[in-house]
């Protein structure tokens, strides 16, 4: 980082640009090797001082390079891409928030295990399709609506899983949505509510959602 600061106030010194400038430009034309202060970097802080050089002489405004030398054609997400990643965020927050969500040692402590290994009982689960466990910033939680009053896995979320996931690369997250979410499958409610009243209506509805998709 040191070596990339220096690169940077060696152009700004030489092109009157200012420093932020120079960032926005090497890191648009350069990407890591900026960050990293590589010898790429150097080279290219070399021509940066070429350029503008040759601009000044031509009566250009500086400004100018800047345009030049970022990329022409740069992609945005789209606004209906950005309103379903918010949705997304707002229905995981809902459905940890509505039903909660354990860590490994407390799945073993609702079951009570007194296994010194206090993540193996919860790991065994999920690698026997028993439950399912999500993403939350760096570590596996698993959402609370999976466990029975005896604080093991329930049945039903275990029998539709096994249906949901014959579909390729649906991850957890998207599973314990559909968990939380209305299904017409099931005339507008959700799985979730159903898991004692009609085991084999949400199973189903989890074999239907897969082979509506894969039609």
């Amino acid at each position: 980082m040191a070596e990339a600061a220096r690169v940077i106030e060696r152009v700004a010194a030489e092109t009157e640009l200012e420093p932020e400038q120079v960032e926005r430009v090497l890191e648009a034309t350069l990407g890591a090797a900026v960050a990293s202060g590589g010898s790429d970097a150097a080279e290219l802080a070399g021509v940066v001082v070429s350029a503008a050089s040759a601009w000044r002489a031509q009566g250009r405004q500086l400004t100018e390079l800047i345009e030049a030398l970022r990329p022409q054609y740069r992609e945005f997400p789209a606004p209906a891409a950005l309103l379903q990643a918010r949705r997304n965020a707002e229905a995981r927050d809902a459905l940890l928030g509505e039903f909660g969500g354990l860590r490994s040692a407390e799945v073993a402590e609702l079951a009570g295990s007194r296994a010194a290994n206090r993540a193996a009982l919860a790991n065994r689960w999920r690698a026997e399709g028993r439950l399912l466990a999500v993403a939350v910033g760096d570590e596996l939680v698993y959402p609370g609506f999976q466990f029975g009053a005896d604080g093991r896995p329930h049945p039903t979320v275990g029998a539709a899983l096994a249906e949901l996931r014959r579909q390729p690369g649906l991850s957890d997250w998207q599973a314990a949505l559909w968990f939380a979410s209305p299904t017409g499958w099931l005339g507008g409610r959700r799985p979730v509510d159903l898991l004692d009243t009609e085991r084999d209506a949400v199973v189903e509805a989890a074999q239907r959602e897969v082979g509506e998709i894969a039609g």
